[in-house]
């Protein structure tokens, strides 16, 4: 009866055991190829939850969220500078089971995790140049981490806003008081929120044009004609309502669809030339971006 019982419960682990997935014979194709990775940057597209019968499906969707950046304004205008790559590891399906090579699962607050973030690091090491990971996951939710980008498999509207984060390093632009609870208190030993875009009450003073010209990470703007008030200090980012001021009303980083606001525009576009060896002529591109592009 021993013997049954211990070789049923081997015939149950094994059924539940997660098979061997062959990160080291992960699969690489180029989708998108503008010139040296060098020179460009370079985004990583992973599937977590296609199997091996899904590989054209995984394509198909790591190609329809390349091409939805170019009909965003912004990734249309600086497209030369992006070359795209797919590593594939399949997931395994048995039976009713599916096995995520990456272990996507769901989490709280419409995020999802995958918490085999050294594998993912690992195959996406395998493409030419590796800026930013993308993974598309069959698994709902989305998050971010390091230069790590989540989304579910082909909901690509919130691309281009995590994207400011992997390349323009901004930062959150919400102020849902809902979040408050979860947030811990701002604390920076003495210096500022770091993201171009945020900053303390205590690190800028809004009084005016003037106080804020001298005072905001983004103060050379003043000097931008037609800038102010357009670009100025809105208060409320970072998920606080109060104590963390923005540069403008609206941007992508506070909310999905809208445009990167002048301030985030410029730090994106200084983030590229700044991977890709082009020099940021200042004078230059506020002639190719004048304000009136945002009225």
């Amino acid at each position: 009866m021993r013997m049954l019982l211990f070789v049923w419960l081997l015939l149950v682990m094994s059924a539940w055991a997660e098979p061997n997935f062959n990160y080291d014979r992960a699969q690489v194709k180029t989708i998108l190829n503008q010139g040296s990775p060098a020179s460009h940057i370079d985004l990583v597209f992973i599937g977590d939850g296609y199997t091996a019968a899904q590989s054209s499906m995984l394509e198909k969707d790591a190609r329809d969220a390349v091409n939805s950046l170019w009909t965003y304004p912004f990734f249309k205008d600086y497209k030369q500078y992006f070359n795209a790559h797919l590593v594939t590891v399949p997931s395994i399906q048995e039976g009713t089971r599916l096995f995520y090579a990456f272990g996507s699962t769901s989490g709280s607050q419409g995020m999802v995790m995958v918490p085999k973030e050294a594998e993912l690091r690992q195959v996406a090491a395998k493409a030419p140049e590796c800026d930013v990971i993308i993974v598309l996951t069959t698994m709902p939710g989305r998050a971010h981490s390091a230069n790590l980008v989540v989304l579910p498999s082909r909901t690509f509207e919130p691309l281009p806003h995590e994207l400011g984060h992997k390349i323009g390093k901004l930062g959150d632009e919400y102020d849902s008081s809902s979040s408050l609870g979860d947030r811990r208190p701002l604390d920076f030993g003495g210096g500022d929120i770091p993201y171009p875009n945020l900053t303390l009450s205590a690190k800028i003073d809004t009084t005016n044009k003037d106080t804020i010209k001298k005072t905001a990470k983004w103060g050379h703007f003043m000097d931008v004609p037609g800038a102010y008030p357009l670009v100025g200090a809105v208060q409320g980012g970072f998920y606080r309502a109060m104590d963390v001021w923005r540069p403008t009303y609206s941007c992508i980083m506070r909310s999905d669809g809208n445009p990167f606001c002048p301030v985030c525009h410029e730090e994106m576009v200084k983030a590229i030339y700044a991977k890709c060896g082009v020099r940021f002529d200042d004078a230059a591109y506020h002639r190719r971006h004048p304000i009136s592009q945002w009225r």
